[in-house]
């Protein structure tokens, strides 16, 4: 309840001085002497008379010959209709100034005025029209008319509505009072028989047209002598019509409505007369619901009033909160803005010095660090003859800094303040752009670096600086590399928490100094583990090299759902791609994936790979990737027919079909063959696989998911695992979601294969041989025969994508059988939607945690030995073996002289 008392209070800029009117008729606050306003904290119930007399102690002024009046005056830019020009509130309930302090929360700019005189004076307002500050004055300008109907209306019979207005009209319009004030509104409208207060609302604005009289203020809200009995004048600014938002009880028509409450309910016609405005006054009545209790209840959205203003520190007494005053600075550190004030408290040193900075970059001078040291910041203008000066200081022990003393105008000339882009500095720089580097994700380039700083600051800084000032943002807002690896075990540990099923391994080995040092890492969640049961059996692997601080490998795990998407199962992440660190992943796999026959993993050819696959996944097949093995040929011979035959070999479903295409290589060129040979023909062609590759005969899937994660790979460790598990957690919810709209029984993209065959299946005649076989012939005289009950066609495609092929879907359209029967369960709605049951949740923030394992607090691991060499890292993939970059196309020169084609401006010979 502590915290939520602070956050209520708030502190106000005080002047002191007195009201008066301009010609042009609008109202403007005069101090008694320039640059001598206070910042005063209030808190919500402090009450009209303890602001003033903390407004009296502030300027020491005498209580026993003088008072003060306090008011306020509503932002310009809430003047909506612009006829009325605005009006000073005068302040003289308890509800009046919890009013002020609730509408300061949003409206930062609003400042108390002080209107000190004698106690024998009291403040005379004559001559113009008297609204008082209420309830449904502040209701009106945040929330909708329907809303403040509904409130209106649920209040209605209560304190709230006595406080709706006192008018002041010429005599004529007054009734029997005699004395030109009207009274108690309820009262008077009541004595009338008026039903509702809409009706008496609408008198009054008739009668106030009749009288032509002017809503705007004639005199000067001056102290001027009268008499001595003190009068609760209340005056608010007219921005709008506000009878119009309480004529809500009439129906559209302009009538009354029946259940409309009469008037004389709300004000009895016995309640005690309101005080008068000239004369003689008496205590307010009693109120039952005051207006602080309202706006507790009515929640101010940012929105409605957001402005970013400079909140404002009391310094005039430092000890009125009993010593604990750093308590309540915290309340304005949370301020980013670029404003320099007294009172103004910074995070920390280093924060001060670049919000100074930032300062001076906005309104383009310079300064200079006259004197720092580890509780002093005293800055000056680089003119010696200006009087720019900002002096700050730390608050006791604490790392907070307050500026004290300011003197915040410039006379240094022009030529000085042009010296205003040194003061972006690289960690200046860092601290404007740390905000673009929070949510994940590299942010901005170098390039686009120094395009932002020179049109939203014009400062042109080099590029190496903007790399530089990258850098520093990157570790101010995702944690640096080296911490990274600090903080590693409490996140994995917290992941699990997070994540039920999920799995990871840390391996460390010891350091020099006997600490833990980072070599291995593994994560698969829980959510793709359980999926997992529900793809086919084929796993493609890769690995992709780290391009942060520190070298390694990520290594990535991935299987293909129904719908041919990738489907991530397990991440590594290793000092380096070596048969070593290849192995400890294959052993962290097994633990979710047991090696079985049925098992296939897709790869390249590297030998890390087939080494560590041999010792932990004996049983299982392993493939290489036809691209890759394309690419290795390439390099090798030169011939350009061989990566085709090599391709249609691969991807033969027949081994006739396959000897027919290695018959044409071994033609073309028998080295080749006798390479292809020496690799094993199960290791690259899917008719001699001992496993089922099914349609995948390349590592795309790999390839596409080291392309997603081309980001993640720059960033510290724990920066990097928090985006594979956002993209991860985006990518369940989108295709939950799209799996659970699906009507048809197939997934969208075998829908359309189906589709496809169905259409050539469409020429073919279908023989039936006996209940569950057909021959099929083809409109070229080829014959196949398919077992619809084996699931088998001698086509062989049939069997080996589990998709039917067209002589499938021949034979089931003659039997009248389902199409979807004859695909793998895999390929169905019903387990796609499986597959993406599962949740990816979060990691909860780790400065909240509390129960942690003292043995993973306790905790340290040091980055691994391998760092990144120096100059600019590299940015391109290593092309393979056999991969060649295209050329680009060479632009045409343009000569800008002649405009002629072939040469540019210098070379131009054509005459002047």
């Amino acid at each position: 309840m502590e915290v939520t008392n602070e956050r209520i209070s708030d502190c106000v800029r005080v002047q002191l001085g007195v009201w008066s009117k301009d010609e042009r008729g609008v109202w403007r606050f005069k101090e008694t002497q320039e640059g001598t306003g206070k910042s005063i904290r209030f808190r919500e119930g402090d009450g009209v008379d303890a602001a003033k007399a903390k407004v009296m102690e502030a300027w020491n002024i005498d209580r026993t010959s003088e008072k003060v009046e306090l008011t306020y005056e509503m932002p310009e830019w809430m003047d909506v209709d612009g006829q009325v020009k605005p009006v000073p509130i005068h302040i003289v309930s308890e509800d009046n100034m919890d009013m002020f302090l609730a509408m300061r929360v949003d409206i930062h700019e609003m400042k108390l005025y002080v209107v000190p005189m004698p106690l024998h004076m009291t403040l005379e307002i004559d001559g113009f029209e008297v609204v008082p500050i209420m309830d449904e004055f502040a209701f009106a300008e945040v929330m909708s008319k329907e809303d403040v109907e509904k409130e209106m209306q649920r209040r209605a019979g209560k304190a709230a509505i006595d406080d709706i207005m006192c008018t002041q009209l010429p005599s004529e319009h007054v009734g029997d009072s005699g004395d030109g004030l009207l009274g108690w509104v309820g009262h008077s409208y009541g004595s009338r028989g008026f039903a509702t207060l809409s009706a008496a609302m609408r008198h009054y604005r008739e009668a106030a047209a009749a009288a032509g009289r002017d809503r705007s203020p004639q005199s000067v809200l001056e102290p001027e002598s009268s008499s001595s009995t003190e009068h609760n004048t209340r005056v608010t600014r007219l921005t709008r019509d506000l009878f119009s938002d309480f004529e809500r009880a009439a129906d559209p028509s302009g009538e009354e409505t029946e259940d409309a409450e009469p008037l004389n309910q709300l004000f009895p016609t016995n309640a005690e007369p309101a005080p008068t405005v000239g004369g003689n006054t008496s205590a307010d009545p009693p109120m039952e619901g005051s207006v602080a209790g309202m706006i507790r209840l009515l929640s101010l959205p940012e929105q409605t009033f957001a402005r970013d203003a400079a909140p404002v520190l009391d310094d005039a007494n430092p000890d009125e909160d009993g010593g604990d005053r750093t308590r309540n600075f915290l309340l304005d550190v949370d301020y980013e803005g670029d404003e320099l004030f007294i009172g103004r408290v910074f995070k920390s040193r280093d924060d001060c010095r670049v919000k100074i900075a930032v300062h001076a970059i906005n309104r383009k001078f310079s300064f200079r660090n006259d004197r720092t040291t580890n509780d002093i910041v005293l800055v000056r203008c680089l003119d010696n003859a200006c009087p720019w000066r900002v002096y700050c200081i730390r608050l006791g022990s604490s790392e907070y800094f307050e500026i004290r003393t300011a003197v915040l105008d410039h006379v240094c000339p022009l030529e000085v303040r042009s010296q205003y882009q040194r003061q972006a500095t690289t960690s200046v720089i860092s601290e404007i752009l740390k905000s673009k580097y929070g949510g994940g994700g590299v942010g901005p380039t170098p390039i686009a670096i120094r395009r932002a700083l020179l049109d939203e600051y014009s400062v042109n800084v080099s590029y190496w600086k903007a790399w530089r000032a990258r850098e520093l943002a990157m570790d101010m807002a995702q944690g640096t590399a080296t911490g990274s690896y600090g903080i590693l075990p409490t996140y994995l540990h917290m992941l699990k928490q997070a994540n039920d099923g999920s799995v990871t391994e840390l391996q460390t080995e010891l350091a020099m100094g006997g600490e833990a040092r980072f070599k291995y890492c593994f994560v698969a969640l829980g959510a793709s583990i359980r999926g997992w049961r529900f793809m086919r059996k084929v796993l493609i692997i890769d690995g992709a090299h780290l391009r942060g601080k520190y070298a390694g490998c990520l290594i990535t795990a991935s299987a293909q759902d129904g719908n041919f998407q990738i489907f991530p199962i397990a991440f590594g992440i290793v000092d380096g791609d070596n048969d070593k660190a290849w192995e400890w992943f294959f052993e962290c796999l097994k633990k979710i994936i047991p090696d079985e026959e049925n098992l296939t993993f897709v790869s390249d050819r590297h030998s890390s790979i087939y080494s560590g696959l041999g010792k932990v996944y004996p049983r299982a097949a392993h493939g290489a990737c036809i691209v890759h093995l394309q690419r290795n040929v390439a390099s090798k011979f030169k011939q350009k027919m061989l990566a085709a035959l090599i391709s249609k070999a691969a991807r033969a479903f027949k081994k006739t079909t396959f000897h027919e295409y290695f018959e044409e290589i071994e033609r073309v060129s028998p080295e080749c063959a006798e390479y292809l040979m020496a690799i094993g023909w199960e290791h690259w062609t899917r008719s001699h696989c001992y496993g089922e590759r099914y349609n995948i005969m390349t590592s795309n899937v790999a390839e596409s998911l080291n392309a997603v994660l081309k980001e993640a790979r720059e960033l510290p460790i724990v920066s990097t695992l928090e985006y594979i598990r956002g993209t991860l957690m985006t990518w369940f919810a989108k295709r939950r979601s799209k799996a659970a709209e699906h009507q048809l029984p197939l997934t969208p993209k075998v829908e359309e294969i189906v589709l496809r065959n169905y259409e050539r299946s469409t020429s073919y005649e279908a023989i039936r041989i006996n209940t569950d076989t057909y021959e099929i012939k083809t409109t070229i005289g080829l014959s196949y025969v398919v077992n619809l009950q084996d699931k088998t066609c001698t086509c062989e495609e049939f069997s080996m994508v589990k998709i039917p092929c067209s002589h499938a879907i021949a034979a089931a359209m003659k039997c009248d059988m389902g199409i979807a029967e004859l695909a793998a369960p895999q390929y169905g709605s019903f387990f796609w939607s499986l597959a993406y049951n599962g949740n990816i949740n979060p990691v909860p923030d780790l400065s909240t945690l509390r129960a942690i394992p003292d043995s993973i607090a306790t905790m340290t691991v040091l980055p691994p030995l391998t760092r990144r060499p120096p100059g600019r890292p590299k940015r391109t993939r290593y092309l393979s073996s056999g991969e060649f970059k295209k050329p680009r196309k060479k632009a045409k020169r343009n000569c800008t002289r002649c405009r002629g084609i072939g040469h540019n401006r210098a070379t131009c010979k054509m005459p002047i």
